[in-house]
């Protein structure tokens, strides 16, 4: 672990999981998040299946872009049900 790498808790580390898989964190960040996800062994399975699931994703997503009525609709629905966009 580098000095500069601070521990964080598993409720934490998994809130960004996400946001780490998509590489939205700062550097540091980063690197807190994914020395936590790889090394708790409570963690691990959730970093493995959400890395498996977005593989799957993107190995079956066709090659044309989102239309931007269906994202829009996308992006109107999770902020109806109280997900929070960043």
């Amino acid at each position: 672990m580098h000095n500069d790498v601070r521990d964080i808790d598993c409720p934490s580390a998994l809130k960004q999981l996400w946001d780490y898989l998509d590489h939205e964190l700062t550097d540091e960040r980063m690197a807190e998040v994914g020395q936590h996800l790889t090394s708790c062994q409570r963690c691990l399975p959730h970093h493995d299946f959400a890395r498996r699931f977005l593989d799957a994703l993107r190995s079956t997503r066709d090659e044309k872009l989102v239309p931007v009525e269906l994202r829009a609709t996308v992006m109107r629905k999770l902020t109806e049900s109280g997900y929070q966009l960043h």
